[in-house]
């Protein structure tokens, strides 16, 4: 195994949880402190660190050659788009939440 893969799966699987956890507001230490804002963005910085990483040692085109990575940066993806949307439907009862 290669340290550069290690790494890439690092940054991207940990960028789930401080995103997830940073949407839904909840308190969660992360390098930025326990803001909700500052784990949404560690998740984004993480996301993009994973994509350089691919890009610096294989190529971007390997993402549609590897089924893991492309089902894992996709899911990543749908969470940044439309992860606020979800917990809105969701909590659509609840009002002044999310």
């Amino acid at each position: 195994m290669n340290i550069i893969d290690f790494l890439i799966g690092l940054f991207l699987a940990n960028a789930m949880p401080h995103f997830i956890l940073g949407i839904t507001r909840t308190k969660f230490l992360g390098p930025f402190g326990f803001s909700p804002e500052g784990n949404i963005v560690y998740a984004v910085i993480q996301f993009v660190i994973s994509l350089v990483l691919i890009h610096m040692q294989y190529g971007l085109s390997i993402i549609f050659e590897n089924g893991i990575l492309l089902g894992s940066i996709l899911v990543m993806t749908m969470f940044f788009i439309f992860g606020k949307a979800v917990l809105r439907f969701y909590n659509r009862d609840s009002p002044g939440k999310y």
